[in-house]
């Protein structure tokens, strides 16, 4: 797209903005452009650089390095000294998603979007989702914590939900790739910090609200409206949501939203998607799923571990029939459903017991992978786990509690402790732990950690690698190293001439 015309298209939106030539006669007619970032390291030839002001760094300090890279032109909140044509408006966060969202041809409105918040539960989720989709035909980008995914390409993840601007772009890539659908995670700090500017959704999914983020929040009443927002700003046309109702602020939010949402639930019968679970074994669960489609519930197994991912899997089957997607259909597209990276991802270890690698790193996540756990071990449960370093430090004795209160031994480790010092976020995650009579042990370095669990399971045995799931780099204060959890019980199996089923 030429600059004028994007330009003329700004110029013709709701966005308040001035243009700054580099000359009074400069020639818009001669420049493409041809995406629009907020990364210096993105910058290019034909490129807009969107000066964000973030928490530890102002974008304007970099408008300089992304010119001399090749930007064209910059969206800055004021002039700057660079011979560039510049887009002056306020909040270029904001702004920098509707501003994209023009230049790449509004690519939302050529798909159906589909929104899931929550504390937990999200990423499980929107795979659900796509594998339902696509089982009925309809090709299906995401976006979420473990990678995004253009219905081509897949690429990891940077953050949970994508700046305004990456946003735009994936979903560009996702309609010239023929997606019809996108199912995306949006966590409380994007919707708060602006990211979703300029994307609006048809179908939204609440999973549940626990406690986490309030180093951010503040306190839960906050956590909850900054939830609530999407709901209240960024859907249109006749949507619908589907909403958990066993989960207090989901009912808030279910009776909040009236006709526009659907519930479901595993505790109230009158949920209108409601899951009797009658089995549960390694394999998986034996469910009965009442539907509106029909008055006596379905009967299916479905390949999960977990109250909480039945919670996830009747979400998903709710979004589904709200497009039209009758609930067989969708109970065979969860049961065809790939595993999830590091979501209860299980691995048998021949001459040992099973290892079973999880995200879970909030009170509540760490107390639903366990109980999951623990009702299909028929051996002891162990546990390896930590807590992030610059994030809620309400939450570290919490764990600490409810690891020895539900695990037969404990190992605490380093998690990505960021700038503090790992050995005080074990001192503090200790502190829950003693309330338990259960064993436990402290073992900082990670890989150590990992180890020592391995070498503890015996045949009938399940270990827990708790927090970091599909992260590929744990976070010292020197900076990021290589570190996945799952290469560690390869690399343990490979020491000591183990197999893996």
């Amino acid at each position: 797209m030429k600059l004028k015309k994007f330009l003329d298209l700004l110029e013709n939106s709701a966005l308040d903005i001035k243009v700054n030539l580099p000359a009074p006669d400069f020639n818009i007619d001669e420049i493409d452009i041809k995406g629009l970032v907020s990364d210096s390291r993105k910058s290019g030839p034909g490129m807009v650089f969107a000066c964000v002001k973030g928490d530890h760094s102002d974008g304007h300090d970099y408008a300089a390095k992304a010119v001399a890279a090749g930007a064209s032109v910059l969206m800055c909140e004021y002039p700057l000294d660079i011979a560039v044509p510049q887009i002056i408006c306020s909040d270029i966060r904001r702004n920098m998603g509707m501003a994209a969202s023009l230049l790449y041809g509004s690519p939302l409105s050529k798909l159906t979007m589909i929104a899931i918040t929550g504390t937990n539960g999200k990423t499980t989720s929107t795979f659900m989702i796509k594998s339902i989709l696509e089982n009925v035909g309809i090709k299906t980008g995401l976006l979420g914590t473990i990678y995004y995914d253009d219905g081509n390409v897949v690429e990891d993840a940077e953050h949970t939900t994508p700046e305004g601007s990456d946003l735009q772009r994936w979903l560009y890539r996702m309609v010239n790739n023929g997606c019809s659908a996108c199912v995306m995670e949006t966590s409380s700090h994007a919707i708060v910090q602006g990211r979703l500017e300029g994307a609006l959704y048809d179908r939204a999914g609440f999973t549940n609200l626990t406690v986490d983020h309030l180093d951010y929040h503040g306190d839960m009443e906050s956590y909850f409206k900054a939830k609530k927002t999407l709901f209240d700003s960024y859907m249109r046309g006749q949507w619908r949501a589907a909403v958990n109702i066993d989960n207090e602020y989901g009912a808030r939010l279910f009776d909040e939203l009236a006709c526009r949402a659907v519930s479901f639930g595993i505790k109230d019968e009158n949920a209108m998607f409601y899951a009797a679970i009658k089995g549960t074994s390694v394999e998986g669960m034996d469910v009965e799923i009442k539907t509106p489609d029909s008055d006596i519930p379905e009967k299916a197994k479905l390949p999960l571990l977990g109250d909480y991912n039945i919670m996830n899997a009747l979400q998903a089957i709710s979004i589904a029939w709200t497009l039209g997607i009758s609930s067989s259909s969708a109970i065979a597209g969860l049961i065809k459903m790939k595993q999830v990276p590091g979501r209860l991802e299980r691995y048998m270890i021949n001459g040992s017991g099973s290892c079973v690698i999880d995200f879970a790193h909030s009170p509540d996540g760490l107390e639903k992978v366990l109980t999951a756990l623990r009702s299909v071990c028929r051996g002891k449960l162990y546990v390896v786990f930590g807590a992030g370093g610059d994030r809620d430090k309400t939450k570290r004795p919490l764990m600490g509690e409810i690891a020895t209160r539900l695990a037969d031994s404990v190992i605490i480790t380093s998690d990505n402790p960021r700038s503090e010092d790992p050995s005080r976020i074990t001192a503090e995650i200790e502190e829950g732990a003693r309330k338990n009579s259960a064993e436990y042990s402290v073992i900082v370095d990670r890989k150590s950690a990992i180890f020592e669990g391995l070498g503890r399971i015996g045949p009938d045995d399940i270990l827990l690698i708790a927090g970091k799931g599909p992260e590929r780099f744990q976070i010292l204060k020197d900076g990021p190293i290589p570190f996945l959890d799952k290469d560690k019980v390869f690399e343990w199996c490979s020491i000591n001439g183990k197999e893996v089923l």
